[in-house]
């Protein structure tokens, strides 16, 4: 019953849905370029930690497995640590 008023005007509803349309797909990508951003900071951190748990399992064996488990714990905090930063 609302759309028989004359206050109706479909082509004032297409301009909002358009201009709705283009508020999402700006909103969108800079969504998707923030994402973008953090997982290229993230990845340093990555490959460090991996470095350091690729070092752990070279030196295992003569170090022990507490020097092995205190590395390995301290690759995973910086990596965490890097990627929980705002």
């Amino acid at each position: 019953m609302a759309l028989d008023g004359g206050g109706f005007d479909p082509a004032r509803l297409d301009g909002v849905l358009a201009l709705f349309e283009g508020e999402a797909r700006a909103s969108w990508a800079a969504a998707a370029a923030e994402h973008e951003a953090v997982a290229r900071a993230t990845e340093p951190a990555a490959e460090a930690a991996e470095g350091h748990l690729d070092a752990v399992g070279t030196y295992r064996g003569s170090s022990g497995e507490a020097g092995a488990l205190a590395a390995a714990t301290a690759a995973m905090e910086m990596a965490f640590n890097a990627t929980s930063r705002p």
